[in-house]
């Protein structure tokens, strides 16, 4: 007995197996193996009575991409300057290695460049496991004291459209109730004896906190004036890849992205990032529900493939390669039929027994 879905009305499917190794690169940057061409030996034909329903049927991708990518999050803007003052005596550029952060090892790396700048005094961060928040405190031992402020320039710089500030906790939508022209400083008063910190930018300069103490951390939910002002977010270190979209050039009507503004894309499926750095992101027909497009094809000769993160940015994994399995059902092509408006149906009606009326008293 062959069993036959009651929906489709066959059971005919068919698998294809792709290692991105037998490929044809499509990026300029031939290392990158999440951004290619495939062209089978055997095409994909669809029968005129038949219709394809394309699915992730499996998908084996190593982790080993980065939370903080060359180009995409790994620079950050300082400025140093007089106390009081939005103006800086000192300007530079910090840039992280490539790697896989976590919050222990991300505090480390940015205050160890940051302290490793000459005209720099202390920079020292904390993590609050409560909160999810770090907390930040600067001393100006220099002796200089046209650098006693410490500013990230996370709006003003020239790599603000590529920092790090959601992965530390200033992101854009929660910081300074969504101001994201202004910068954030620590400011040491080496007179006054006191730790303050605030945000700025070429008009405005507004000092959020200030310390009872110079040990004292700032969090950005800690203003006693205003306790439960809190203008920080929770840090993100994986704010640049939160989850990986399998796209082709066949699924281009199926489903909505609200990135493109809620129209037409071409995602096949959403990958759940649900493993540690090192290991194997996998899929599975065993993982339960998958969700099947419609392809108006009667054709496949070749496939694109590509790997992204959230924003539609190709995953680089690092030279390493990865699989994938399609499913393709073949159905049978609905037939469409178009409804009639019911009031023409009853005009119709009305319309015949008027003529068998006629053709009784006139035959």
């Amino acid at each position: 007995m062959t069993f036959h879905n009651g929906e489709t009305q066959t059971d005919a499917s068919r698998v294809m197996f792709i290692n991105s190794g037998d490929t044809q690169n499509l990026n300029a940057d031939k290392s990158i193996t999440t951004d290619y061409v495939f062209v089978p030996d055997e095409s994909v034909i669809v029968p005129l009575h038949h219709t394809i329903l394309l699915s992730l049927h499996h998908t084996q991708i190593p982790f080993s991409f980065y939370n903080f990518q060359f180009g995409r999050n790994t620079k950050l803007d300082i400025g140093l300057g007089k106390k009081g003052e939005t103006t800086f005596q000192h300007e530079e550029t910090i840039e992280l290695k490539e790697g896989n952060y976590n919050v222990s090892s991300l505090m480390t790396a940015i205050t160890t460049k940051i302290n490793g700048i000459t005209q720099v005094g202390n920079l020292t961060m904390k993590y609050d496991r409560d909160t999810l928040k770090f907390g930040w405190n600067y001393d100006n031992n220099t002796g200089n004291t046209d650098f006693d402020r410490l500013t990230l320039r996370l709006a003003t710089g020239s790599n603000a459209d590529r920092n790090f500030r959601d992965e530390i906790g200033f992101i854009g939508n929660k910081f300074v109730d969504d101001d994201v022209t202004v910068d954030v400083w620590f400011e040491d008063d080496s007179v006054g004896g006191v730790f303050k910190c605030g945000y700025s930018n070429a008009t405005t300069n507004i000092t959020y906190f200030t310390a009872s103490a110079v040990t004292d951390f700032w969090f950005g939910d800690d203003d006693p004036v205003n306790p439960t002002d809190n203008i920080f977010s929770v840090v993100d270190v994986n704010a640049g890849v939160r989850s990986i979209f399998i796209r082709t050039s066949l699924t281009s009507t199926s489903v909505l992205d609200s990135s493109v503004g809620g129209g037409f894309s071409t995602i096949l499926a959403r990958v759940p990032i649900d493993t540690d750095s090192g290991g194997i992101i996998t899929i599975s027909p065993s993982d339960g529900s998958i969700h099947k497009l419609l392809l108006k094809v009667r054709e496949i000769t070749s496939i694109e493939v590509k790997l992204t993160d959230q924003k539609n940015r190709v995953l680089d994994l690092n030279g390493l390669d990865w699989d994938i399995s399609l499913q393709f059902d073949f159905i049978e092509t609905p037939e469409i039929v178009t409804p009639q408006d019911k009031r023409l149906l009853v005009e119709q009606a009305q319309y015949k027994r008027f003529q068998e009326l006629q053709n009784k008293i006139n035959p």
